[in-house]
């Protein structure tokens, strides 16, 4: 059996009451700007947060947006969490240390990683409470805003369920196979693991409802051999949509398997029917650094990491999952993350747009 990795993903569907909002996808760049481009990747505009950028995430009605950025209030300036108020332009620090903002999908909490454990605001940005836990996770809240899922990997692979009305650590469920990584596809949860038996792979596909107590067994997955000739630890990325999971390797980050195998034809999605258990591969050529999808599963957006010799370059990719379209276009390097959402029309930023004030919460 071969290593693997896994990086989290943060997919952020807007709720259906806004679904009337364009929607919009917002890559991040770490040279302190956030662009902002259509469903068919134009470019709509920017806004400058006055910082080193590290990810970007947005409220479910698309008014706010919540920055991870260097700050002088954490003692490494990597990174603090702060709010980008879309109308008025004005940035607010939050906390910190913070690498990530991720609000519920029902608009009710602001949630990210602390020193602590899991630090929950309200939907008016007061702090809530502090959930001890002995993890670092990828933070999954769910639908409904009633559980929060946790998964981790260090020091041993499991599940972490927090109970979001008592804001407490409700249970923790080892995980037989490591490492894990998870999505919400619709409102159903999964953890992925991927094992390799020499002609091929198999995942290992967990349903979890999140009031259980035991880990149900996983449903065998049939994968072919995504190590191909190059035997070396990958990292894997997982993302959902309404009965479907997006899985894919994911490249420029520490591993990554093509600086030893240069010759090797790595990459490509694999789109799994949770129901079926069915796997196509689409998209053969990306080499995915990042992904997100919409609910319905149709739209895909990665941010591309790709080499020629030893030139990177990072694209922005739309993949149309039933037709099999692929539009890409250049990005300024330094991206570091990306997020899917629905602004109002009036507040998508036109040109170069810059935060007006800031303010402390």
């Amino acid at each position: 059996m071969r290593a693997f990795f896994t990086v989290s993903i943060l997919l952020l569907a807007s709720a259906a009451a806004f679904a009337e909002d364009p929607s919009v996808v917002l890559a991040v760049a770490r040279a302190m700007s956030i662009e902002f481009y259509s469903a068919t990747l134009g470019k709509l505009g920017a806004v400058s947060a006055n910082g080193k950028l590290e990810s970007v995430a947005a409220s479910p009605d698309g008014r706010m947006l919540y920055l991870a950025r260097d700050s002088e209030f954490s003692s490494n300036k990597c990174c603090g969490l702060y709010s980008l108020d879309l109308t008025l332009r004005n940035m607010c620090f939050l906390t910190a240390p913070a690498m990530f903002g991720l609000p519920s999908p029902d608009g009710n909490y602001l949630l990210t990683q602390g020193a602590q454990g899991v630090e929950v605001f309200d939907r008016y940005l007061n702090r809530l409470a502090t959930m001890r836990a002995p993890g670092t996770y990828n933070l999954q809240p769910s639908p409904d805003g009633q559980w929060l899922l946790g998964v981790t990997n260090s020091p041993n692979p499991s599940l972490d369920i927090f109970d979001m009305g008592s804001m407490t650590l409700a249970r923790r469920l080892p995980i037989p196979a490591g490492p894990v990584t998870g999505a919400w596809a619709g409102d159903r949860f999964y953890m992925f693991h991927y094992d390799y038996y020499g002609a091929g792979g198999i995942g290992r596909l967990w349903n979890v409802n999140p009031a259980i107590r035991v880990l149900e067994e996983a449903t065998p997955v049939q994968l072919p051999d995504l190590y191909n000739h190059c035997r070396l630890p990958m990292l894997l990325t997982l993302a959902g949509a309404r009965d479907k999971l997006f899985l894919a390797e994911a490249f420029g980050f520490k591993v990554d398997r093509r600086d030893a195998c240069p010759d090797e034809p790595l990459g490509g999605i694999f789109e799994i029917q949770v129901s079926t258990g069915h796997v196509s591969h689409i998209a053969g050529s990306v080499q995915v650094n990042r992904m997100v999808v919409t609910p319905d599963g149709r739209d895909l957006y990665a941010i591309q990491s790709s080499r020629q010799g030893e030139e990177r370059s990072m694209e922005l990719v739309h993949i149309d999952t039933l037709g099999g379209h692929t539009t890409q276009i250049r990005l300024q390097s330094g991206v570091r993350n990306l997020a899917l959402t629905h602004i109002p029309p009036g507040l998508i930023p036109r040109d170069n747009a810059r935060v007006f004030s800031n303010c402390a919460r």
